[in-house]
């Protein structure tokens, strides 16, 4: 599992210029890694591998997001989500695994 760094000035600044995203977490689902009302930031750009905290597009509930770990990536090159906090997560265990364009970026860095 990857640490998440608080975030440094040059992270702030990327924030002021746009490269970077807030994103305010919801729910326990990331406990304890992150936490309910905890805000990171997150860059869209970023290359996306196997542990990586994402923001992604909710694939049922269109007009939600989520932040999730990748667990993995099939052959098909699609990635299985799910939160840190099995017991308490909605995640592809739940609505399967979802393909890049429901990717929204890399979570970078927690603001403190």
């Amino acid at each position: 599992m990857k640490d998440l760094p608080e975030a440094s000035v040059y992270e702030i600044a990327l924030v002021l210029l746009g490269s970077r995203h807030k994103y305010v977490c919801e729910g326990k689902s990331m406990n304890p890694t992150l936490r309910d009302g905890e805000t990171v930031l997150v860059d869209r750009k970023a290359e996306i591998a196997v542990g990586d905290i994402v923001v992604a597009k909710h694939p049922i509930e269109q007009t939600s997001e989520i932040v999730k770990r990748i667990e993995r990536i099939n052959e098909r090159g699609h990635y299985f989500l799910v939160g840190d906090n099995l017991d308490d997560s909605n995640d592809s265990r739940h609505f399967g695994a979802v393909s890049r364009e429901y990717i929204k970026g890399k979570v970078v860095a927690r603001l403190g």
